[in-house]
C-alpha cells in the first residue's frame, strides 16, 4: 500500500498523541513541534516509536539510521519513513 507524505505524517502524529500526549490535552502538536526539545518524546519513547514505525510501515531501521535529528519533528520522522519506503 503506497501512502502519501500527508498520510504518513498523520499516522505518526496520531500515534504520538495517543502514546505520548494522552495527559497533555492543552498542548497543540504540529508537524514542526520539536518533540525532543519539548519533552514530548524521550529516549525510551524513541525506541517505542521506532518499534511502531517498523511494524506500521513494514521496514527495519539499521542501527546507524537511528540519529536524534531524524526524530526531532513529525516532518523529520516522516522523511525517514519515506526514505525507507522508496
Amino acid at each position: 500500500m503506497v501512502r502519501t507524505a500527508t498520510e504518513i505524517q498523520n499516522t505518526i502524529k496520531k500515534y504520538i498523541i495517543q502514546e505520548f500526549m494522552y495527559d497533555q490535552s492543552g498542548v497543540e502538536l504540529t508537524l514542526e513541534t520539536p518533540l525532543i526539545e519539548e519533552e514530548i518524546i524521550d529516549s525510551m519513547g524513541i525506541f517505542r516509536l521506532i518499534a511502531f514505525l517498523e511494524e506500521e510501515f513494514s521496514f527495519t531501521l539499521k542501527h546507524e539510521e537511528v540519529v536524534m535529528e531524524s526524530f526531532e519533528t513529525i516532518v523529520a520522522i516522516a522523511a525517514l519513513v519515506e526514505a525507507r519506503l522508496s
